[in-house]
């Protein structure tokens, strides 16, 4: 597992970057295309990953495959990554700088658990209705899990709000066990 805090902070580096030039969404599209690439073309990923390939050999391959692609302020940053040795950690720098832009552009982003299919209108109409309730912009992300009964379940960062049958029928138990019968 890479450690989430170097990638934060070289993703916050950039992040700032971006923010001095107003350029946060075309550097994210960037990014997201240096991850593309390297995932889509074979054994490039592995290549960069190697210890024993010197940086300065990655630097020149990464500049032949990237120089028309991306600017040189992205460029350079992964260059960055190869001298420093972090190459690895640009999937997650991305995933870093991706929720930086989305707080800079007051998007929240939950996950919403049903029990069973839920219509894109409930979908759209709960989303506003957090929305209103958060004063950001709610992005939801949809999943089934039939385990729950019935209801659903929405988490939005460290927030769970929990209607499901199956927590309901949890919270009867615990009163049931609760009543004295004298």
């Amino acid at each position: 597992m890479l450690n989430r805090s170097v990638a934060r902070r070289y993703a916050e580096a950039f992040f700032s970057i971006a923010q001095e030039q107003d350029k946060i969404d075309q550097y994210q599209q960037e990014l997201e295309k240096l991850v593309q690439v390297i995932e889509e073309t074979e054994n490039l990923k592995e290549y960069l990953a190697h210890l024993l390939v010197p940086a300065k050999e990655k630097k020149d391959i990464a500049n032949k495959i990237f120089t028309e692609h991306v600017s040189a302020t992205t460029l350079n940053f992964f260059n960055l990554l190869i001298d420093k040795r972090r190459e690895v950690y640009l999937n997650a720098i991305l995933d870093e700088y991706k929720e930086m832009a989305d707080e800079s552009r007051n998007i929240a982003k939950a996950d919403l658990v049903a029990a069973q299919e839920v219509s894109e209108e409930d979908v759209k109409m709960l989303a506003e209705k957090l929305s209103v309730s958060m004063g950001k912009t709610v992005q939801l992300k949809v999943s089934v899990d039939p385990a729950l009964l019935g209801g659903v379940k929405i988490r939005l960062g460290d927030q769970i709000i929990d209607g499901t049958v199956a927590k309901k029928l949890e919270m009867l138990k615990e009163q049931l066990k609760q009543v004295k019968i004298s």
